[in-house]
């Protein structure tokens, strides 16, 4: 295995198994650990991967594929367009929300007039729960759905990978200020996530498109 000292770029044939230990260059006389010469750092959550990989294995984040020449690679990765704003920076939370009440107002009603018989109780519990463990987060990088009280289950979507986010709104949405923002990827015309009962929904729909470009 080839391998250069990171201060003098003296280069060594060094046998795989010394990957790890601290070494002394013998022509500078500094000393530093032995790096895989065969791995590079994702482009997405920068984890060590092989120069032939396709996919991340820490991130799922497809990589380029690389181009060889007499064996050793010179790959180049390529990326999806982001915007190059966000993309060297480490992921930050944009922010984080749960479905607005008033999209539940009719089922709200509907449960405290039920409550003359228990089963009213039981609705508003129900209403209450997907409220408060529903969470939408939206980072420089992914938007995260995250779902449950009891058990728990989570998607998310690449701000990389986005088709784009639409808006629908019914028309007791409209009156009170929220609606559904729909979100699928390129890879497939399907809405992959759906964030539900959003306030002020168009002004996170511009949010997100915008973190796209």
């Amino acid at each position: 295995m080839r391998i250069e000292c990171p201060h003098c770029h003296e280069k060594y044939e060094i046998e795989p198994s010394a990957v790890g230990q601290n070494i002394q260059c013998q022509s500078c006389g500094k000393a530093f650990e032995v790096t895989n010469p065969n791995l590079v750092p994702c482009p997405d959550c920068f984890g060590m991967i092989s120069k032939r990989a396709t996919k991340c294995p820490h991130c799922g984040a497809p990589i380029g594929i690389a181009n060889y020449s007499n064996g050793v690679s010179s790959a180049k990765i390529s990326k999806t367009k982001v915007n190059p704003e966000n993309e060297n920076e480490p992921e930050k939370v944009i922010m984080v929300c749960h479905p607005d009440t008033a999209n539940y107002t009719l089922e709200i009603i509907g449960g405290a007039i039920a409550c003359v018989v228990v089963i009213g109780i039981f609705i508003l519990l129900a209403l209450y729960i997907e409220m408060k463990f529903t969470t939408y987060k939206i980072t420089n990088r992914r938007i995260i759905v995250t779902k449950g009280w009891i058990t728990k289950s989570q998607k998310e979507i690449w701000i990389k990978d986005m088709r784009g986010a639409t808006l629908d709104q019914n028309i007791w949405q409209r009156f009170v200020g929220v609606g559904n923002i729909s979100i699928g990827t390129a890879a497939t015309a399907d809405t992959e996530i759906c964030l539900v009962g959003i306030a002020h929904p168009q002004q996170i729909v511009d949010k997100i498109n915008a973190l796209r470009k």
